[in-house]
């Protein structure tokens, strides 16, 4: 029984990482599909002008709010607490900030002052920071109840009104239907309207009503909760300040152009923090849960080992990759980013091991020392962009970056260890770090290494051996991060036969630029044509979608979706199946969602909109079976 729960605390961290990811993934495409709008529906001014108020509303939110939803998760999450007294001492402080936001919002138009910033937008402006700030509690108290699939399912749900909003307003409704020039107020109206259906969905579905109890009040408890969250404020802030400094400051002294390609620049490395982000989430949940178990600390080192050889791997293979992944993915004008990508990968790691020992004072509810330690990484930051920007230009912010996230580690580093005292192992540290800059260092000097073969030999040594240091604490973590059986079967492989794998990958994806994606195409449709003779139905679906989302990324879409029509089509000859013929249908009506794209796109929300009302029940079932179980499913089929 004493291994039991360790390995329950593992599965909830990786099944909670994997609905964070999916519910994250929504929000990505969803800005690929809004540029293409914002950018032909918007001009240059107005598009400049969302951008400063959706920056000042980033801004305020925290202050409006006093982030009372870090004390939502926090004591939420905490058995010790009343859930019902947290949620309502949250919408309490919320609420409050907001109505005194909104009496100081009207002094400050009143003066004329809020002119110079937010011309005539301050109403707009107000309700969007209210929707947002009560979506946030809502969506971080549901996170609380640990209704994680709900928090996931949501932020889908968001995602497709957000999208479905601003198709209606630019493309659509006639242009004129909110006055002339109201472009600004279309792009914060869809937002608004979007995070109000959150709003009514989460307190519908979590039935969050139950959890506020108008009555007296426990002042104690709000005491602690403003205690823990008042200091994550600042903290906010300052985080926000270090984190757009480099922006800004690189404009005031080099100008708009070196802004763009330190924009370019963070492209590639931010994929490694986008990655660990998911986790982080995930991870914020565990370190509470478990912060009164028995097997803290020994959870902790387990975690941040594994969490260490990933970073370090992920970062190593980014070195190794970068230079052909920035001809594919940037610009030709934009290509010189190449010399500064390889020092923001190394930041990444101390930027996502500060995110990992910032948790300890959340879980702890030491929020002043997180107040503490993001001050020192603002003036680090600040302090040596100053100094380094105009003298050695482009390279100033990324050294910047590193430097303050590495001296907030080092000091969390230590600092944190005092309230859960788990083990890190500083040489593996200092050995990774050694290899991982080395690497750095040569990418920085040397840009062109595909003409410099031996020279990028040295880096894939180095890549080998990063592997190699951490492949067994990979590997160790399987059986409490995996089921058994795939856990089972990639223990039995030896040391080597992981590193010939991983390596044959490596080489493949080498060779698959090299060849432009036709080795990748070619293997994919041998699989197709094996799962076609063998009558393999899971294999022929996996190629059958494989082959069209492999080319996607060099042949833009028309070529994908045809070659979908083609492998559909061959489908249906060999199955003669209705599930085929389905999908030879839904092939043909991605072929006209790309020659009439708004058109079709409209029409199918209407349909959805359409059907979702014809078939409400049968949805609400399948949706209560998947975030609640069977259990609820049949408790609620009354209620809708």
């Amino acid at each position: 029984m004493a291994e039991k729960a360790p390995q329950s605390s593992y599965m909830k961290l990786l099944s909670n990482t994997i609905v964070f990811a999916i519910g994250s993934f929504s929000s990505k495409v969803l800005v690929l599909l809004l540029i293409p709008i914002y950018t032909n529906y918007l001009t240059t001014s107005e598009l400049g002008t969302t951008d400063i108020l959706t920056q000042i509303a980033n801004w305020l939110m925290p202050i409006v709010s006093l982030t009372i939803a870090e004390a939502i998760i926090r004591f939420g999450l905490d058995k010790a607490y009343d859930k019902r007294k947290v949620f309502t001492l949250g919408n309490i402080v919320c609420v409050g900030g907001l109505a005194v936001f909104a009496v100081l919002l009207a002094i400050v138009s009143m003066t004329g002052i809020a002119s110079r910033y937010i011309g005539g937008y301050s109403i707009i402006l107000y309700i969007y920071v209210f929707t947002s700030s009560m979506k946030t509690l809502y969506s971080t108290f549901v996170r609380a109840m640990e209704e994680v699939k709900l928090f996931a399912f949501n932020g889908i749900l968001t995602t497709f009104f957000t999208l479905f909003w601003t198709a209606m307003f630019y493309m659509v409704l006639p242009k004129g239907f909110l006055g002339e020039q109201s472009g600004i107020l279309k792009y914060l109206l869809a937002i608004i309207l979007s995070d109000f259906i959150s709003i009514v969905f989460l307190t519908y579905k979590a039935k969050l009503w139950k959890y506020i109890e108008i009555g007296r009040l426990d002042k104690d408890l709000l005491h602690t909760m403003l205690q823990y969250s008042v200091p994550l404020i600042p903290a906010q802030l300052l985080w926000l300040i270090t984190n757009s400094s480099d922006s800004f400051m690189t404009t005031h002294y080099l100008g708009s152009h070196y802004n763009g390609i330190l924009s370019a620049t963070y492209k590639i490395p931010n994929l490694v923090a986008t990655v660990y982000m998911m986790f982080g989430q995930a991870w914020n949940m565990s370190a509470i849960t478990e912060n009164e178990s028995k097997d803290r600390d020994k959870f902790y080192e387990n975690v941040f080992d594994f969490n260490q050889s990933l970073l370090y791997i992920l970062a190593a293979g980014c070195m190794l990759i970068i230079q052909p992944l920035t001809k594919i993915m940037i610009g030709q004008d934009f290509q010189s980013c190449v010399k500064y990508s390889p020092i923001l990968i190394y930041s990444t790691i101390f930027s996502c091991f500060t995110t990992f020992m910032g948790s300890i004072y959340l879980a702890t509810k030491e929020t002043k020392k997180s107040l503490f330690t993001s001050l020192i990484s603002g003036i680090v930051n600040v302090g040596l962009n100053m100094i380094l920007i105009p003298t050695i230009k482009l390279y100033g912010p990324p050294i910047s970056t590193v430097a303050a996230y590495m001296t907030v580690f080092i000091i969390r580093t230590f600092d944190s260890r005092k309230l859960v005292p788990f083990r890190i192992d500083f040489v593996k540290m200092i050995i990774n770090n050694v290899i991982i800059a080395a690497m750095m260092f040569i990418c920085v000097f040397q840009t062109d290494l595909i003409h410099h073969l031996w020279l990028y030999a040295i880096v894939f040594i180095l890549f080998s051996a990063v592997v190699v240091l951490n492949l067994r604490s990979m590997s160790s973590l399987f059986y409490k991060f995996l089921p058994k059986t795939i856990a089972d079967k990639v223990s039995e492989l030896s040391t080597i036969k992981l590193i010939l794998i991983f390596v044959g990958m490596l080489a493949f994806g080498g060779l698959d630029i090299l060849t432009k994606g036709y080795l990748v195409y070619a293997a994919i449709f041998a699989g197709f044509c094996y799962a076609i003779s063998t009558r393999n139905n899971k294999l022929t679906l996996i190629t059958t979608l494989a082959l069209p989302i492999s080319m996607i990324f060099r042949q833009g879409i028309l070529a994908p979706l045809i070659m979908l029509a083609v492998l559909c089509t061959i489908s249906a000859y060999f199955y003669k199946t209705k599930t085929t013929a389905i999908a030879c249908g839904a092939s043909a009506y991605l072929l006209l969602l790309y020659a009439f794209f708004w058109v079709t796109v409209f029409i199918s929300c209407l349909a959805v909109m359409f059907s979702a009302f014809l078939f409400r029940k049968q949805i609400f079932n399948r949706i209560n079976k998947y975030v609640y179980g069977s259990k609820k499913s049949s408790e609620t089929e009354d209620d809708i």
